[in-house]
């Protein structure tokens, strides 16, 4: 997932950045809502996400009945069988929302900038934010009964990367994971319908005022 959510978050913000400005988006807008068109690009990326995933997932699971009794690979059977056990459950849906949260926030980012090559100074908060939580997730990794780690669970950006331990130690209950999935949905879904609402000033603004102007002025379109 750590790997994954930095090449999506770069992946996406450089592409909103590279349609900025750009005389197509006036002629795309003005045959269909920006709101329309941010959904749209959202759930392409998504599709692609999930192909991705699926290719992991499916090439793991038809290679391993051929490397399973490998001499290398084969005192390895226990911990190989409890990792997928563990991701094919309620784990991929953290995986899956962890990666959309972040991609999404990364689109936004991308509209902060004029020019491509200022997007990497762009999703530097971003980046910033996915290793600090991927870091910090496996420092807390043996200790998952952890005030911390059972904070962190709950709240959006970091519940993708914590809750995951706590579903693999068997210390949570349903009603606590739905609580942290509900929350990290709806923050998804909230961050999405306010974005779309404000793409189309943001992706039509060309003047290079720097990103934390963009930023501030980005917040006041409606």
């Amino acid at each position: 997932m750590y790997i994954v959510i930095l090449t999506y978050a770069a992946t996406t913000a450089q592409e909103v950045a590279a349609e900025k400005g750009t005389k197509i988006m006036e002629v795309i807008f003005s045959s269909m809502s920006a709101t329309k068109y941010f959904y749209g690009k959202i759930l392409g990326i998504l599709g692609v996400i999930l192909t991705h995933i699926g290719i992991y997932l499916l090439g793991g699971i038809a290679i391993y009945p051929f490397i399973i009794n490998l001499d290398t690979i084969s005192k390895f059977k226990d911990m190989i069988g409890d990792i997928l056990l563990n991701l094919i459950s309620v784990n991929l849906i953290y995986v899956v929302l962890g990666i959309v949260i972040y991609t999404i926030l990364a689109a936004f980012f991308g509209t902060l900038v004029v020019r491509v090559e200022d997007t990497s100074k762009a999703i530097q908060p971003i980046t910033i934010l996915i290793i600090v939580s991927f870091l910090s997730s496996m420092v807390f990794i043996n200790n998952p009964s952890s005030m911390i780690v059972k904070v962190l669970s709950y709240v959006p950006f970091l519940s993708s990367f914590f809750m995951p331990i706590r579903v693999i130690d068997n210390s949570v209950s349903i009603v606590e994971i739905s609580i942290s999935l509900v929350i990290l949905f709806a923050i998804t879904a909230l961050m999405t319908s306010y974005i779309s609402k404000i793409y189309f000033g943001l992706i039509l603004q060309s003047d290079d005022v720097g990103i934390w102007k963009n930023f501030k002025r980005g917040l006041k379109f409606k």
